[in-house]
């Protein structure tokens, strides 16, 4: 996989099969978390689908209460759209609001106006209390003169009389309806509460399924890398597979949260907001609809302009990204040869191109947002205007006019977010995509979970130490195919001997300990530990017995303590003797916090002696039963080499040792020594007896020792 496909996914779309399918192989183990995040959904859904449709009715009903006077024998045989917009004034009469006229034609209003089914004048109902005084006498005038006309506790006042009544007398005449308002109002207010409380319980819970979701998939991620073989790590830079763990399921937890949910929600509320309008009034939802096509083909052109800039985006970053890292990585060589303003030059045109790249993305980002914001207002101003003439048709009503508006609001909402969520769902989807691929990535035979089985089923008892018996019979390995590094070897250590593997660099000494510790398979022949072939022993085992001391030593940012017992049960009389064996309390004793001195990271504070030392502690703390001493003496001064040499003497007392070394002087005491030359074992024998045989070790040692000869 290429630079560009490691760090953005595959081909940067939007979509991907098995990313959803692995997030939801998680999500779904917690469905009940997700149902009842799904529930509260439709509840705010619901909510805010009916709040402007509360709106209209507070405006048909109680503001602009206007509408004619309508036969009731004949409204009986209207269809129930008009009877539900129709108010019983007597037994004979009904008054139809004026937002139901819509669903009579212009020829059918005429022909009832003219049968006088339907009144030909426009009348406000109203419900006035008991009046008296100048307002009475006004009211009395209007229905002498057929202005107004009385229904029992209702009354309609003809529209084109309303200017002579003064604000107070229509405030007075209006009281009722001002009573159904504030009703209304706290209806809507108790459904925004209830909303708040829905969104508060959807939010939690929906924050928890993500997050339990996520621990489970971080779990068997971390599972899983756990059980890949060494040759893994070697090709596989560390810093993307902690990457994997941490930032891309951070990102898919964005996806599901952020995204998906509020995908389905807001892909809801518009298909609510669409199908209301259409059965509200088929004539504004038209309108709108004008703008569907124009919103569609928008999205589909920022889609794949967004896509090509986060492309060039993800490029330029990981770029930037590998600079920066090599940079700091190798800063100290940049300081020696003073290449501090060449990469400085180097970084800013790498910052220019991502500030470039960045910019094509802001101008999509420009275009999209104002051309939505545009097709808003558009379809607010072409609501306003059909609709001021429907108003003077008798074909619209203003509470129409009202929801309409506010359903446009809610309708483009969503759209305009459409940039992050696609912003959002690119990450992710190269996240999802990178985790895939460690998933898919082959595993050792063992994963966690069997080597776990294997402990209760395995031949030899929980705590079987091993004797030390190692065998090798004609082993071949390689790291590419036919590109043989160890060829044909065969030797063997016998239970607390200690073997010493000497050679030039690149001749295969340190892959014969990591087939040993099973870090690679061998390809051919057999490795016996206690007469098992390695294969049928669990790698766990394996770790239990078997401890290393490499050549670069790794230190923990803890105190030296946890560094040296690393995790085990702490015993302080073992823990005294370990360090005095290992010469580790000679530079303990001098720090100001002893052993519980805390580690700077990689134990920078420490000279290449000392994390030598503190890593044969940390070996001999373990008690293996086969010690791996890999070059563990290079790079030391001679006065740490000679304390090195007494913990190497220590160590190997007991146990099993293989010790490879450049420096002879520390394995001229090992009980066999083996010579290795280009993947062959060349030479065998002990110290004396290769030197007597004037061959390559003879070589060696007289390279280093000739001196002293």
């Amino acid at each position: 996989m290429d630079e560009y496909a490691e760090d953005t996914g595959q081909n940067g779309r939007l979509y991907n099969r098995e990313v959803l399918n692995l997030l939801f192989k998680y999500v779904l183990r917690y469905r009940r978390y997700l149902l009842i995040a799904l529930l509260f959904v439709l509840f705010i859904t619901g909510s805010n689908l009916v709040i402007p449709y509360l709106l209209k009715t507070i405006v048909d009903r109680f503001i602009f209460k206007q509408g004619r006077v309508v036969e009731f024998l004949w409204a009986q045989q209207l269809d129930r759209r008009l009877l539900r917009g129709l108010q019983r004034l007597g037994e004979d009469t009904a008054f139809l609001y004026q937002s139901q006229l819509k669903h009579l034609t212009q020829k059918e209003m005429e022909k009832l106006e003219g049968s006088g089914i339907l009144s030909g004048e426009t009348y406000l109902l109203v419900t006035p209390p008991q009046l008296e005084g100048r307002l009475g006498e006004k009211l009395a005038g209007l229905l002498a003169s057929g202005k107004a006309i009385r229904y029992g506790a209702h009354l309609l006042i003809n529209t084109d009389s309303i200017s002579e009544f003064t604000l107070n007398e229509l405030l007075a005449l209006r009281q009722a309806d001002f009573r159904n308002v504030l009703v209304y109002v706290l209806v809507i207010v108790g459904v925004l509460f209830l909303q708040f409380g829905a969104s508060y319980v959807q939010i939690v819970y929906l924050m928890k399924l993500s997050q339990l979701a996520m621990k489970d998939l971080r779990k068997d991620l971390f599972a899983h890398l756990v059980t890949f073989e060494v040759t893994y790590f070697d090709q596989n830079r560390i810093g993307r597979l902690v990457n994997r763990v941490t930032n891309d399921i951070e990102t898919l937890n964005e996806l599901f949260s952020s995204v998906l949910v509020t995908l389905f929600q807001d892909l809801l509320m518009m298909l609510g907001i669409a199908l209301v309008m259409f059965f509200t009034d088929l004539y504004l939802a038209a309108v709108v609809s004008l703008t569907y096509p124009f919103i569609i083909l928008f999205t589909i052109v920022f889609r794949i302009q967004v896509r090509n800039a986060y492309r060039i985006i993800r490029t330029r970053i990981s770029e930037l990204n590998s600079f920066l890292n090599e940079t700091i990585t190798g800063m100290r060589v940049i300081q020696i040869f003073v290449r501090e303003m060449k990469n400085f030059q180097n970084f800013r045109g790498l910052n220019s191109a991502v500030f470039q790249a960045q910019l094509k993305q802001l101008y999509v980002y420009a275009v999209f947002r104002p051309l939505i914001s545009f097709l808003r207002w558009f379809s607010i101003a072409a609501v306003i205007y059909f609709g001021a003439r429907g108003i003077g048709l008798d074909r619209v009503s203003y509470g129409v006019l009202v929801m309409f508006i506010a359903y446009i609001e809610r309708f483009f909402a969503p759209v305009q977010d459409l940039s992050e969520k696609f912003d959002l769902m690119q990450n992710a989807n190269a996240a999802g995509e990178k985790i895939i691929s460690v998933f898919g990535a082959d595993a050792s035979h063992e994963a966690l979970s069997s080597d776990h089985k294997s402990r209760g089923h395995s031949r030899q008892p929980r705590d079987y130490r091993f004797l030390g018996d190692i065998c090798f019979e004609d082993v071949w390995f390689s790291y590419k195919p036919e590109e043989w590094v160890l060829k044909g070897i065969s030797f063997s250590v016998r239970p607390e001997e200690t073997l010493a593997i000497v050679g030039e660099t690149g001749a295969g000494k340190s892959t014969i300990v990591s087939v040993l510790s099973k870090y690679y398979r061998h390809q051919k022949g057999r490795i016996l530990i206690d007469g098992l072939e390695i294969e049928e022993i669990p790698h766990w085992r394996i770790r239990k017995n078997f401890a290393a001391v490499m050549q670069d030593v790794f230190l923990f940012s803890r105190s030296i303590r946890e560094n040296i017992i690393l995790g085990r049960p702490f015993d302080q009389d073992w823990f005294d003797t370990v360090c005095r064996v290992t010469h580790v309390d000679r530079f303990i004793r001098e720090l100001p916090g002893g052993d519980m001195e805390q580690v700077m990271e990689r134990g920078v504070t420490f000279s290449a002696g000392e994390r030598q030392l503190l890593s044969f502690a940390r070996a001999l703390y373990f008690n293996p039963s086969v010690l791996v001493l890999d070059e563990a003496t290079s790079s030391i001064d001679t006065e740490t080499e000679r304390l090195i040499q007494d913990a190497i003497m220590n160590l190997t007392k007991g146990r099993t040792s293989i010790v490879i070394a450049h420096r002879l002087s520390t394995i001229k005491h090992a009980d066999r020594i083996i010579v290795i030359d280009r993947g062959r074992i060349v030479e065998e024998g002990n110290h004396k007896s290769l030197l007597a045989k004037k061959g390559i070790y003879h070589t060696l040692y007289h390279l280093q020792f000739s001196n002293l000869v």
